[in-house]
Order: C-alpha cells, then sequence, then structure tokens
C-alpha cells in the first residue's frame, strides 16, 4: 500500500483559484502531481478553504517529507508574490467526528474517516481513506456594535499626543490586529514591545572592556570586512540586551498586574522564550498558546504606550460577540 500527503491552506478572499471544476491537477516538472481540491464550495473558484494532495509514495516518510517540501515552497511564493494564502506552519487536528460514528463507517462501508488536520496529513493512498469536512458560512459580529461608539465618546475629550516610537508600536499593533498567522501576530506584538522599552547603558568598566576588545580585533590579522563586523557586534553590547530591559521593566512597575493568571515577569519571560524558539527555529511547546501570549503582550504594550504619553486611563465594555448561521449554509462534504 503506498501513502499521500494532503496539505491544507485557505486565501483571504474567494475566487483566487478561478476554476469552475471541484478540484484541478498539475504536474510538477519531477513528475509529481498536485491535486488541489475545494474543501469549502463544490468549485475551486467558489471556495477560500484548500488542500493539495500528492499520491503514490512508497512510505509515509517520503511522502511527508514531500509535503514539507511543498509547503515551504508555499511558504517562499506566498512572500515572494504576495498570494495572500495562509499555509500552517504546524499542524493541528481542526477537527474530528466521533468514534462511534468511524465504527459505523469503517463497519458499513470498510472505510476510515480521518480527523481534520491544518497543515499537512499523510496517510495510506487508498480511497477508502477520507476526511468529513464541514463547511458553510458562520457570521461573527459584536452582539452590541454600537460599543465602538461609546467608546469614542469616552477618548474624543482625552488629548493625545504621541512621540515617534509609540506611533511606530501603534502602526505596530494595528497591523498585528489584522494577522491570521498567529507566529506573525506573535512576532508583531514582540516587535512592538522592543519599540516601547529602554535599554539601559551598561557601566563605565564595561564599556571600557569593550573598547579594549574592539582595538585587539582592530590589531589583528583578520580581514577588514570580518573585524568591521565583529566591532560592530561588540558596540552593540554597549546597551544591555532587550530581555534583560524587559525583566528590568516588569522589576520596577509598581504592583504589576496578573497576565494570563501569571505574574508579569513570568509573562513577559514566557513571552522572551517563545520569541526566541521562533528566531531559533526551535519547536514550540503544546503548551506554548501563541493567541494568548499576543493578546497579553499587547495589552502590556498599550500599558506601556499610555504611561509614556499620560493619557488618562479609561475603561471600555467589549460586548461578547454573537454568531449566526444562514439556514441552509451548511454542508459536510466527503474530502
Amino acid at each position: 500500500m503506498g501513502f499521500r500527503f494532503r496539505l491544507t491552506f485557505h486565501h483571504m478572499t474567494r475566487g483566487f483559484f478561478h476554476f469552475e471544476e471541484e478540484s484541478k491537477t498539475f504536474s510538477l516538472h519531477d513528475g509529481l502531481e498536485l491535486t488541489l481540491t475545494a474543501r469549502d464550495a463544490d468549485t475551486l473558484a467558489q471556495a477560500a478553504r484548500f488542500h493539495l494532495e500528492g499520491r503514490g509514495f512508497a512510505d509515509g516518510e517520503t511522502a511527508r517529507a514531500a509535503g514539507e517540501r511543498l509547503r515551504l515552497r508555499l511558504r517562499v511564493l506566498n512572500s515572494l508574490l504576495g498570494l495572500g494564502i495562509t499555509v500552517p506552519s504546524v499542524d493541528i487536528t481542526s477537527g474530528s467526528v466521533s468514534s462511534a460514528v468511524k465504527e459505523k463507517v469503517l463497519r458499513e462501508e470498510g472505510a476510515v474517516v480521518l480527523d481534520n488536520i491544518a497543515g499537512l496529513a499523510v496517510f495510506p493512498d487508498d480511497d477508502n481513506y477520507f476526511e468529513y469536512v464541514m463547511a458553510g458560512t458562520a457570521n461573527v459580529y459584536p452582539s452590541d456594535p454600537s460599543y465602538l461608539f461609546r467608546a469614542l465618546a469616552q477618548v474624543w475629550p482625552i488629548e493625545v499626543q504621541l512621540d515617534e516610537r509609540t506611533e511606530d508600536a501603534l502602526e505596530i499593533l494595528g497591523r498585528a490586529t489584522t494577522e491570521t498567522s498567529l507566529r506573525a501576530k506573535f512576532l508583531l506584538t514582540y516587535l512592538a514591545t522592543e519599540r516601547m522599552v529602554d535599554r539601559a547603558a551598561r557601566s563605565d568598566t564595561a564599556k571600557s572592556l569593550l573598547k579594549e576588545f574592539q582595538e585587539r580585533v582592530r590589531s589583528s590579522d583578520l580581514e577588514k570586512r570580518e573585524a568591521d563586523s565583529l566591532c560592530g557586534s561588540l558596540a552593540s553590547l554597549n546597551e544591555q540586551s532587550f530581555a534583560s530591559a524587559l525583566l528590568a521593566l516588569a522589576d520596577r512597575i509598581a504592583d504589576p498586574p496578573e497576565v494570563q493568571g501569571k505574574s508579569l515577569r513570568d509573562f513577559l519571560w514566557e513571552c522572551i522564550t517563545a520569541r526566541n524558539r521562533i528566531s531559533h527555529n526551535a519547536a514550540l511547546g503544546p503548551e506554548t498558546n501563541l493567541q494568548e501570549l499576543s493578546d497579553g503582550l499587547r495589552r502590556f504594550v498599550i500599558g506601556l504606550i499610555w504611561t509614556a504619553n499620560h493619557i488618562p486611563r479609561v475603561s471600555i465594555d467589549v460586548p461578547a460577540s454573537a454568531v449566526s448561521i444562514p439556514a441552509g449554509s451548511m454542508n459536510i462534504r466527503r474530502r
């Protein structure tokens, strides 16, 4: 029995793949065929969610390697061409049917129902393996949208003058709110935090030592380009690291608030750790919730902006969201 891979992704708007078929197959130069299939509509032109499937691999490891190759190249092309697609970088179970349903389908049809995976899945290359994909339209909106205007009424009389760095931080936070990628949202929010935190200069003794190191580099046999690079790195050490500055700031805050049920220092350390893992291509553990880290960090940065610009505190009530599902809009498809 062979194996196949399936990589799911979505596009911000419907109609990007303007094909009237439900699926369409494309050949790559190495003989691999990729089949693009609509997951949430009857045709590709109407869909916003898709999967790409490659079949005929000798084993699961080979299938996964090809799927990872596809994932990386889609992400590269998305950035290069501005495609507007979202390719999950982490594989998670996004949906499942009950064990009773799986057992019934297996007993009556001899077929295996797979869990829905957002990202890359590998399974036997047998048409008796399939997913149930629920698709349709669900509208999510504030239960009382007039809260925006009540909030405007509260902040309207407040004089707000932002300096350059808080303008930057506010702009970055605004961009983060529109990101669908949790990693991108978290990294943007972290960048906004960096813009708001001052880094203290190191002691005169430390600066003197760094200067001595730079002089030794200059007098060494290193090529000029390498010597310049190393001296630049040493010069950057004249200020404390951002992580040290951030934790020092947390320690200076009188009566620091809890964030996501943790002390402020512990929460910020968790953010630093997550950022470093992402930067060094290390895997994030299942305990890392980037959505919660982004939300907590955003509130922290807003607090810094408020404090830096002496903006009076305001309290805004945000209503719960409401969800509506138009009649007949939900469908369950086999994929």
